[in-house]
């Protein structure tokens, strides 16, 4: 800020050797191909059945270990850099998605995080519709995941523009980790939204009877129940996290207590465990 004196420290000059680090981390990876999308079963809490799943991003090091996206956190704050990135994504996930249909099996939706940096680029979704071009999908296939703060920042009326236009194309609009920010029923209704995805933090503490917590999640169901959006629970991890919420009349649950997230290779096989019945989460649908 003009006018503004900070003394440098050693903490300072820690935080920017760590975010520089991050940086050549993420263009490494890029130029390297090693970004590479883990896919997390989302579950229809009705049925117990698979109705589709999220692609988050991980990073194969060079000793061919897979590190999370936190390695790389800072790349997500660059504009240039987190373009890439989404790109690398989507590109990745229509190449997996044209593999699992020849060997004619049908993942339901994926869903892809969309970050601020995305929306500064008018032709978003130009850019995005590229990718199933080259792998002869369709964009309809996907679900856009994005956090409250793209809708309140000051590109609001370009990012609810380029919103719509996407839906046009199929796309469904996911808010995600609702409840952590700043956005307000007037952004519901002022922004194509189809999804609510509710914070884990809220659903971890269901667990603990903790009233101001269940309070908000059960707020937020009835909310969107009137609203005609679907929800998605995230970080669901116990039997009891997926009754209280399966009852409350929660869309769809994603968590640890049904699967982690998995390279593209294991999605088949996932698939027909659950088919076969060997799901140990299916016992949460018996009477």
């Amino acid at each position: 800020m003009p006018g503004t004196v900070l003394e440098f420290t050693p903490s300072l000059k820690g935080a920017a050797e760590r975010r520089s680090n991050m940086l050549k981390l993420a263009r490494q990876a890029l130029e390297e191909d090693r970004i590479i999308p883990f896919y997390q079963p989302k579950i229809d809490l009705r049925t117990g059945r698979v109705m589709g799943w999220e692609a988050l991003l991980r990073i194969r090091s060079l000793n061919n270990e897979i590190l999370p996206p936190s390695e790389i956190a800072a790349a997500f704050l660059d504009s240039e850099i987190a373009v890439q990135l989404t790109d690398r994504m989507f590109a990745r996930v229509f190449s997996d998605l044209a593999d699992w249909q020849a060997a004619g099996i049908n993942p339901g939706r994926i869903a892809v995080n969309v970050s601020a940096a995305d929306f500064r680029q008018n032709a978003l979704a130009d850019r995005l519709q590229s990718h199933p071009n080259v792998a002869g999908q369709s964009l309809s296939a996907i679900d856009i995941e994005v956090t409250e703060t793209v809708l309140i920042g000051q590109l609001g009326p370009e990012v609810s523009r380029m919103l719509r236009e996407l839906r046009t194309l199929g796309v469904m609009v996911a808010l995600d980790d609702f409840g952590t920010g700043y956005a307000s029923l007037t952004h519901l209704q002022e922004f194509p939204v189809d999804v609510i995805k509710i914070d884990r933090s809220f659903i971890e503490r269901i667990d603990a009877s903790d009233p101001k917590a269940t309070a908000v999640i059960d707020a937020v169901l009835q909310m969107a129940k009137r609203l005609g959006m679907q929800t998605v629970a995230e970080g669901i991890e116990t039997v009891e996290q997926a009754r209280y919420l399966r009852a409350r009349g929660c869309s769809i649950g994603q968590g640890y207590l049904f699967d982690r997230p998995l390279p593209a290779a294991d999605v088949p096989r996932t698939l027909s465990a659950q088919s076969k019945g060997q799901w140990e989460f299916l016992r949460l649908h018996r009477p």
